[in-house]
């Protein structure tokens, strides 16, 4: 069985206040098991925002995305790798 093509994407996930303190990224791994790597993440009592690095099957990566965005979080992919 062939294994499925793995993507990389890079993305900015914004949280609202009333969602920064549940563990949406972990319950994202454990639905979909695209594996995050969080490159920079910063959190105040109004918003949070976070740049991951997620790695899976593109297909699971939708779902991911999709998965973030009816919880409520903005997904944007980050266009200029200022990060590393």
């Amino acid at each position: 069985m062939k294994k499925k093509q793995e993507v990389k994407r890079k993305i900015y996930l914004t949280f609202p206040a009333e969602k920064t303190k549940e563990g949406l990224i972990c319950e994202m791994y454990d639905r979909y098991k695209v594996r995050f790597n969080i490159r920079a993440a910063s959190v105040t009592e109004d918003l949070g925002l976070i740049a991951l690095e997620l790695t899976g099957p593109e297909d699971k990566m939708k779902q991911a995305f999709d998965f973030f965005r009816k919880n409520g979080l903005k997904v944007e992919p980050i266009e200029i790798n200022v990060i590393e």
